[in-house]
């Protein structure tokens, strides 16, 4: 991220610049998902599990399977209606737990506290300090053909949207504040 914001700043060809751009867009909502900052490595994952890409589970009893990444994904946001994301998005910033001030993760503005915070979350929430069982992938190109998925455990999804909502916040905050700096106000 860091040569992305260089290149913002001090780039003269528009088009590297535009490119550098985006990549800040991208990689700071990436950074602030936990399982972008975390893998687990065990006897049925010993090359990893490709930051939960690899673990299949169900969120409820009636859901279909998916991977654990797909679902923390899905709880950031589900939605490509623009309308929607905007009134959740509004919704967000007018909670009182996540005003500004509330937010004390935004005294730390470097990318590797961010990817530390992220990866705490995975390591202890997400994964339940190694706990969480799920069902590995295998040789399986399609989440249905997994049918002993576990469900996840009772409190996860609720306690992973909650997360979620903070963490979408934070990135906006920080998106802002990166903006700002590399661009001016």
């Amino acid at each position: 991220m860091a040569e992305n914001e260089i290149t913002v700043k001090n780039e003269n060809d528009l088009d590297r610049k535009a490119i550098a751009l985006a990549w800040l867009f991208h990689l700071v909502g990436d950074i602030d998902q936990p399982l972008h900052a975390a893998q687990i490595f065990t006897v049925d994952y010993p090359n990893g599990d490709r930051g939960g890409n690899q673990i299949y589970i169900r969120a409820t009893h009636t859901r279909q399977p998916m991977n654990l990444h797909r679902f923390w994904d899905g709880v950031i946001t589900s939605s490509q209606n623009l309308t929607r994301l905007r009134h959740e998005a509004t919704a967000l910033r007018n909670r009182q737990e996540f005003q500004r001030s509330q937010l004390t993760e935004l005294a730390n503005t470097d990318f590797e506290s961010w990817a530390k915070e992220s990866f705490e979350i995975a390591t202890k929430i997400a994964y339940r300090n190694g706990g969480l069982s799920g069902s590995p992938r295998g040789e399986k190109l399609d989440c249905a053909m997994v049918a002993a998925a576990p469900v996840l455990p009772v409190g996860y999804v609720v306690n992973a949207s909650r997360i979620a909502d903070r963490r979408m916040t934070l990135a906006g905050h920080r998106l802002a504040d990166l903006l700002t700096r590399v661009v001016g106000s």
